[in-house]
Formats: C-alpha cells, structure tokens, sequence
C-alpha cells in the first residue's frame, strides 16, 4: 500500500522560457499553501544544479514525497540524469513544462495547459507512468535523453539560436520557435556536410554527405518540428533520421515537407530506422545538440539505447 503523498519537492529552472517557469511555479505554491500541503523549492542556479538536486532528493529516498520539475526540456533532462545517477534510479519525476519548447509534453501527449490542474493531477496520482527516455553512451560520454540528440545541422541551429541577441526578444514574445527558424536559415548557409557510420543489426550503413543526423525518442524537435512522424516514446525503440546534404531549391522543398507534415521521410535523400540499438560515428568534428542544449563540437562515437522513467504524468 502506497502511503499518500505528504510534500512536494519542486525543482525550478526559473530561467527557463524567459520567466514562464517561474510564473507557473508562483501558481503552483499558491495552491499548494491555500490547500495547507507541505512544499520545498529548490533553485538550480548554475548548469548541472538539476543534476545534482535531483540526485540529492533521490537519495534521501522519501517515497512519501513527489519530486516535481517546473522548467523547460534542458531542466528535465538534468532531473532524469540526476535520477538515473542516483542510489534509486526508480524514484519517479512529476513535470510542469515552462519551457520555450516543450517537445517533450508534444511528444507524449500532455493535454494539460494550467499548471495548478497538472499539480493536482499530479497530486492525486497513485502509480507512476513508465516512459522510454535514451540513453547515449561513450568514451567520455554517458547521458540520457527525453527528446533528442542531433548532429551537425540541428545542433548549429541550437548553437546559432543559443548565441543570437534576438532569442531573448523573441522568446519575451512567446516565439521561441521563431527565434530556431530565423538562424535555421543562417545554418542552411553555413553547414557542410559530413561522413556519418552507422551500426545496427550487425549492419553498416555509411553517409559521406550526412547533414541532419537525429537521434530521437518522440516527433519533435526545436519546438514542434515533427523529425519523424513515426516515433513513439510507449514502444520500447529509438529512431535514427538521416538527411543527405542537397543544396537550393531541393533542400527548402524538403524542409518545408518537414515543418509542415512530416512526408519528408518518404523522400530519397531521408533514411531512417526504428531500432532498440545503434551505433553512430562521425568525421570531422560537428556541433552536437541533446535536448536543446549544445554538446559543443565533437567527432562523435556513441552507442544509442532505449531505456525508462518513471513519471508522474496524467497521460492516457
């Protein structure tokens, strides 16, 4: 028998999607001290905060208490890697988006908008759902993901959109994706193509012009762009997309397949495959993105898992 749910530990990006997160937090604590229910916010300050705080709470193992992330896709993803780094790497996540992007909510589903009705939902939760999360390994390089890594194209756009002087206005106007589409047409300008090995299935698939190499464990990315239509975080499998390097009036007829709906994978310069493991490996050094956050520039070498979290989500 479960016992009930006695506090709520909230972990808080207030950073995250320019002061949305820290707006739906206040909502949050309001409600919680209007019902009189015990609550905790904890601040992550620095990068690499919602490591160690998930971690710290994880630890002190209160089953009792319900770890709550209000931030955006980068927070979370440093909450799942603090939990899975963990004694207790079960302890289950509640999560209020407040991020620019969300593509994790898009990617499962999440209906719910209001902040104070995902709280309570998340209050009265009696069993955490199990969602698939990846999991990228390396050399010197060990982390878990919930939406996506990128490699090359989508990862200069997060660099680009990460360093520009207009993301801060644009995200105030609530056009975070705009502020991704805008230095999207800067990458097109500036991004080479590359080689790319791919293992899977004791197969090798080899790409001398690779150009937007995703990793990714849902549709989306860069803030509701479906990379893949066709991937699921409910079947136990990741999906790989690979587009080839075309130029000119090609290339915008095929992004505008992809931002629009997702018939991209039908064409002949897109490969995909939808496998538990692969192994990706790429020369010379390119930028490289998880979940919206820069990996600065690598020769990557990693070996792609699925894996799960425990979540506290009202999904179907």
């Amino acid at each position: 028998m479960m016992r009930e749910t006695d506090k709520i530990e909230i972990i808080l990006n207030h950073h995250a999607g320019n002061g949305r997160a820290q707006s739906a937090c206040n909502k949050v604590t309001k409600f919680l001290e209007e019902i009189k229910f015990e609550y905790e916010v904890h601040l992550t300050k620095k990068d690499g905060d919602g490591i160690r705080i998930a971690q710290e709470l994880a630890d002190s193992h209160q089953p009792h208490r319900k770890i709550v992330v209000i931030g955006g896709d980068g927070t979370l993803n440093q909450a799942v890697n603090g939990i899975k780094n963990s004694h207790y790497p079960q302890t289950p996540l509640g999560y209020i988006p407040g991020g620019s992007g969300n593509d994790f909510c898009r990617g499962i589903k999440l209906h719910i908008k209001n902040p104070v009705i995902l709280m309570q939902a998340i209050l009265s939760m009696q069993t955490p759902r199990q969602i698939d999360i990846g999991k990228a390994s390396g050399k010197e390089f060990s982390h878990y993901f919930i939406n996506n890594i990128g490699i090359g194209f989508d990862a200069s756009t997060v660099y680009y959109t990460n360093h520009s002087e207009r993301k801060e206005l644009l995200n105030q106007l609530h056009l975070g994706t705009l502020s991704y589409f805008t230095n999207l047409l800067k990458v097109i300008k500036h991004q080479k193509s590359f080689q790319l090995d791919v293992k899977y299935d004791n197969m090798d698939k080899n790409f001398d012009s690779a150009y937007i190499v995703v990793a990714t464990n849902h549709p989306y990315f860069g803030g509701g762009f479906a990379i893949d239509p066709t991937a699921n975080p409910f079947n136990h499998h990741l999906n790989l997309v690979v587009v080839k390097k075309i130029t000119g009036l090609t290339f915008i007829k095929l992004l505008s397949k992809l931002l629009t709906n997702g018939s991209h994978l039908q064409d002949k310069n897109v490969w995909h495959i939808e496998k538990k493991n692969f192994i990706l490996k790429n020369y010379p050094k390119q930028h490289g993105q998880m979940d919206g956050e820069e990996l600065s520039i690598h020769d990557f070498n990693l070996n792609f898992a699925v894996d799960q979290q425990l979540f506290w989500l009202p999904i179907q």
